[in-house]
């Protein structure tokens, strides 16, 4: 078969190296990587077309496959997985409690299809009681990529979705605008907003031990949630058809090689690498990054769920729906 080359786009996952630095290679394959941090450019690559694989919104990939109009095909990798209870703040002066007590507040994020509020949503509700027809929710767009093409977003759980009047939340001084004008109670925030949230002393999180709070929802849910998926372009998938398989099985290859190596040698970023790894391995007893739709169908199923109540999903779906037929059976090596 033709040798073909393919344009791959990533954040700098140690477990995506191995394949950036050619370490683990595809044969027949050339891969042409971009290493960039920005999320937002990532994903508007390759809904631009302008790369042929990357990590894309797990809630994006919702909204359009349940619509029949996702121009990619999804594969069971996941290079994001995040727990969210650290991610929301509210403002010290709001009086507010317990999470529970927050049904009929006003709660704030970047946007409705966005995995991280999907998640942090779905928690507040299922976890907590808080109350979606009651609580304001407030965003300041509904996807990552806005197209005057989409449909609007019809919540089944009662939640009504609200535009922010000052400003667009979208960088991390907005949403902290946002959360100090009192706009908004509580704001549920991604990496790139928090740290300047937590640098004011006016601003604090919801959940203070929120580590702690993690770990229990965990081990009562067994749930680490899934922020990020690879996808590709539909036509190449289509025009390759044993592409998608070939990449599972290339980034399972490189997850197990910087796991490896993430034991083996020192970290610059770690002082307390080995009794961390010690304490992860306590928590999880396994892989916390497993691939596969087997794997990972509960996690899968509940974050459909959400979307389907919070009307991110058109009609309901199944895990195997979501990704190309090839890799259905797929499990780690």
């Amino acid at each position: 078969m033709e040798r073909i080359r393919i344009r791959l786009a990533s954040r700098s996952y140690n477990g995506m190296l191995p394949i950036i630095h050619h370490e683990v290679t595809i044969p027949g394959v050339d891969i042409q990587s971009t290493v960039d941090n920005r999320v937002a450019r990532i994903f508007a690559a390759l809904f631009e077309g302008e790369v042929d694989v990357s990590e894309m919104s797990l809630a994006e990939l919702v909204y359009y496959v349940s619509r029949d109009k996702a121009e990619f095909a999804a594969i069971p990798v996941f290079p994001s997985r995040v727990f969210r209870h650290g991610h929301l703040f509210c403002y010290q002066q709001a009086g507010i409690g317990a999470p529970e007590n927050l049904t009929g507040r006003k709660i704030g994020f970047q946007r409705w299809v966005q995995t991280a509020g999907v998640w942090m949503r779905g928690m507040l509700a299922e976890e907590y009681g808080i109350s979606p027809s009651t609580t304001q929710w407030y965003v300041a767009s509904t996807h990552h990529c806005q197209d005057d093409s989409e449909e609007e977003v019809h919540p089944r759980d009662g939640s009504v979705i609200r535009r922010y009047e000052t400003g667009s939340p979208f960088g991390a001084e907005d949403a902290y605008r946002a959360l100090l004008t009192g706009e908004v109670d509580v704001m549920g925030v991604t990496e790139v907003q928090a740290p300047l949230l937590l640098a004011d002393a006016r601003v604090r999180r919801l959940f203070e031990d929120y580590r702690a709070e993690e770990v229990a929802y965990y081990k009562r849910t067994r749930f680490f949630p899934i922020m990020h998926v690879l996808a590709m372009r539909r036509q190449l998938a289509e025009s390759r058809p044993e592409l998608p398989a070939q990449l599972f099985r290339a980034c399972s290859q490189a997850k197990r090689l910087a796991q490896e190596t993430m034991r083996a040698i020192p970290s610059w970023g770690l002082a307390w690498k080995d009794r961390y790894l010690e304490d992860e391995q306590a928590i999880f007893g396994g892989d916390p990054w497993p691939f596969g739709v087997s794997a990972n169908h509960h996690v899968l199923d509940k974050f459909i769920s959400y979307c389907f109540q919070q009307g991110i999903a058109a009609r309901e779906l199944t895990p195997r729906e979501l990704f190309h037929p090839s890799t259905w059976e797929l499990e780690d090596e």
